[in-house]
């Protein structure tokens, strides 16, 4: 009845089985322990007409514009940019760690170029690691 079943209907299989549907004709049966497709990432209008997170809010990254593409068939997207800061040493610094977190918690003024020098220079130099123990002397 069916050419492939795909158990869990998360990113990766609601990818794969609609690709495997799609560009190979296949029969696919596309299971869940859940009600929905999307895993965590899911999200309903409540009766409010309020948008919940199940599970909580989902942030998708991509430089890929095929990947963009891909995905805009099937959703939706809100514009949002996401920007963390880090109160450190009474200094507000963006997180992830950056070019920009490093230099200012550091008073430099380095390029990503110079960064990578200053990191080889200042960093701890390890002989290979050979066990957890030695690896937490470093930490």
């Amino acid at each position: 009845m069916y050419d492939y079943l795909i158990v869990g209907a998360g990113f990766a299989g609601s990818t794969l089985a609609e690709r495997l549907a799609s560009q190979t004709n296949k029969k696919v049966l596309l299971i869940d322990k859940r009600a929905h497709v999307g895993g965590n990432a899911y999200d309903y209008y409540n009766d409010a007409g309020i948008l919940v997170h199940q599970y909580g809010p989902h942030i998708f990254h991509t430089n890929s514009p095929d990947v963009f593409a891909y995905l805009s068939q099937f959703t939706r997207w809100r514009p949002y940019k996401h920007k963390v800061l880090a109160s450190v040493d009474q200094q507000l610094v963006p997180i992830p760690i950056n070019l920009t977190t490093v230099n200012k918690l550091y008073r430099l003024n380095l390029n990503a170029e110079e960064l990578a020098q200053y990191f080889d220079n200042v960093r701890e130099h390890i002989p290979a690691i050979r066990t957890s123990e030695v690896q937490k002397m470093w930490w």
